[in-house]
């Protein structure tokens, strides 16, 4: 995997009907990490100057929080995790979620998490024709190059959609409003409005000529969400013949699953399912210790390895994020290994 922010990383696999068999530690499933930034304006980047609040969205329990001024730090995030913060600095600018953030195996350092200013948005909403409901929330996304993470220019309206929202509207290179336009400028920036509040993500459209990855984000009445899109050139292409032993089950050690799930990681073998055995003991826990639960043959994306570790409205118990997209590549693994018969092989 790419570590870009619009490109997140999976983190703990929790197929389970609850989470926190132990709630006695404090130490985060996974491990514990520090994550530390600043506040800034979405146009300018300066740091905020009056004081800023921070929350998250996307860890559960919420990890503790300081702030000083601009400045903020997040204490208590585990290991192989992305998040969003959520931001905001009234009355000058708006609650704004940040796009996702990337936790590994270290501390972070240097986030920025942009707020939207009340001025912009009022401009951008009067340019456009707009009248935004106090009920409904602001998606700004921008538009990069998945290999070089440079924003991209030239992406068509018709391949931005977002399911009863209005827009795309396009921000030019200077971050102004450019009603007339029909592609993404040399920004990368576009903005939609009226979003229902909820878990929102790019519809997927028929014979598009680019594959788009954004992180399924969290929307609320009368905030902005900011989101990073990384765009591919090409129709997506799904995996062919998975192998469980071979494509599914190292998913589980290289994105910190068997940390958690195992005989004697912080999960406590979390739910009931244990992943540090062979691949044969892993596909008994998913497959056969409780049929048509954690692995469903007739509806693969309701499979509780696929919905657990995905964002969801309401959020479950999972305690955090781990395929930013239905577009993940390690969702789709395991996605397409369910549709071809969930073997044994």
């Amino acid at each position: 995997m790419i570590a870009r922010t619009f490109l997140v990383p999976c983190a703990l696999l929790v197929m389970m009907p609850a989470c926190g068999a132990d709630d006695s530690s404090s130490e985060p499933l996974g491990g514990s990490r520090t994550v530390s930034g600043q506040v800034v304006d979405f146009q300018s980047g300066a740091a905020i100057a009056s004081g800023a609040s921070v929350t998250t969205s996307g860890l559960t329990p919420a990890p503790q929080v300081t702030t000083h001024g601009a400045s903020f730090t997040i204490t208590g995030v585990p290991d192989n995790s992305a998040f969003q913060i959520l931001a905001a600095a009234p009355p000058t600018h708006r609650a704004t979620f940040s796009a996702a953030t990337i936790v590994k195996s270290d501390d972070v350092d240097g986030v920025t998490s942009p707020v939207v200013s009340e001025a912009l948005l009022a401009q951008l909403a009067s340019s456009f024709g707009v009248t935004p409901a106090a009920a409904k929330g602001v998606l700004f996304v921008r538009l990069v190059d998945a290999t070089t993470g440079a924003p991209k220019a030239g992406v068509a309206a018709s391949t931005l959609v977002v399911t009863g929202a209005v827009g795309p509207k396009f921000l030019d290179a200077n971050l102004a409003a450019a009603p007339a336009a029909n592609q993404s400028s040399a920004s990368g920036w576009a903005v939609f409005f009226e979003v229902t509040p909820g878990a929102i993500a790019l519809a997927l459209v028929a014979n598009a000529s680019v594959t788009l990855e954004m992180a399924t984000s969290p929307v609320n009445a009368g905030t902005v969400t900011l989101a990073d899109v990384a765009v591919t050139a090409g129709a997506l292409v799904l995996p062919t013949n998975v192998s469980f032993s071979t494509s599914v089950y190292p998913i589980f050690t290289t994105r910190g699953c068997v940390a958690c799930h195992s005989g004697s990681g912080p999960g406590k073998e979390l739910g009931g399912l244990k992943l540090d055995g062979s691949s044969n003991a892993a596909y008994k826990e998913l497959v056969l210790e409780r049929p048509n639960t954690r692995v469903q043959l007739g509806m693969p994306e309701a499979s509780l390895v696929l919905r657990y570790p995905s964002r969801e409205d309401p959020p479950d118990r999972h305690p955090n994020i781990t395929f930013a997209s239905a577009i993940d590549p390690d969702y789709l693994k395991i996605l397409v290994w369910i549709r071809e018969g969930a073997k044994d092989n």
